[in-house]
């Protein structure tokens, strides 16, 4: 298994106009799966349910997440981790001034890691792979897409449709090649 990154020179303080930069890696993805593909996936690991079922138990532990989580529940899956809300409020001055519905701005949901995933960094088993960002991807293949039709003779049609990686999008301001 490897760990896909690119890498892109940030402002070490984005505050600062005149910060000097450095080159920050940046995890991507390589293809995003579905919950059908997740459930083949669980399924060829020698599951003895069917992607059916699989997919069925799957959302319902989502609606009753959901559902747990509005009722006031910090929820722990184990390995996978606790899950809880926070509020993103506007203070009052006094607290009978205080209305949910107009001061609640918004109500986020948090994974808090288990120790299976709290340093990823530490599995053996983990290569790393050097990789462009999605937003490089995109744009060689749509120049990839124009030589070629160059090449034939022909003018280029349509705008090229981004590529089939993606990730954090915050590495694709300033992609640096190793």
């Amino acid at each position: 298994m490897a760990i896909n990154y690119s890498l892109a020179a940030h402002s070490v303080n984005p505050s600062e106009k005149d910060s000097s930069k450095k080159v920050f890696p940046y995890a991507q993805y390589n293809e995003l799966m579905d919950m059908n593909d997740f459930a083949r996936h669980i399924q060829a690991h020698g599951s003895p349910f069917t992607r059916d079922v699989i997919i069925g138990v799957l959302t319902a532990a989502v609606d009753c997440l959901r559902e747990q989580l509005v009722a006031g529940k910090k929820v722990n899956f184990g390995d996978l981790g606790s899950f809880y809300i926070s509020l993103r409020a506007e203070g009052v001055e006094e607290a009978e001034d205080f209305d949910p519905n107009v001061h609640v701005k918004s109500i986020y949901v948090h994974w808090e890691r288990s120790k299976f995933f709290a340093d990823l960094k530490g599995d053996p088993d983990i290569k790393w792979e050097y990789t462009l960002t999605h937003k490089a991807m995109a744009e060689a293949k749509k120049q990839s897409k124009a030589d070629a039709t160059s090449a034939a003779g022909g003018s280029p049609s349509g705008s090229g449709s981004g590529g089939s990686g993606g990730g954090s999008g915050s590495g694709d301001a300033g992609d640096v090649t190793p």
